[in-house]
């Protein structure tokens, strides 16, 4: 049994992915009203970005178990 079930971690990163198109759809389609608002989606796509790899590298070392 691992510690953490990679169901668990499947969804985590599903979910931080579809954030992450949501965001840059956002932005592609002109959807940022103003420069704060582009810095605001494109600091959240950069948080998501380092999430999902810091899942990625947790799976990884679990796997290593």
């Amino acid at each position: 049994m691992t510690i953490v079930n990679d169901d668990v971690l499947a969804l985590l990163k599903k979910k931080i992915r579809d954030q992450m198109n949501e965001l840059a759809d956002h932005l592609a389609t002109g959807g940022a009203q103003s420069m704060e608002d582009y810095r605001k989606a494109c600091g959240m796509i950069d948080g998501l970005a380092w999430s999902e790899r810091e899942i990625i590298d947790i799976e990884e070392k679990l796997r290593d178990l």
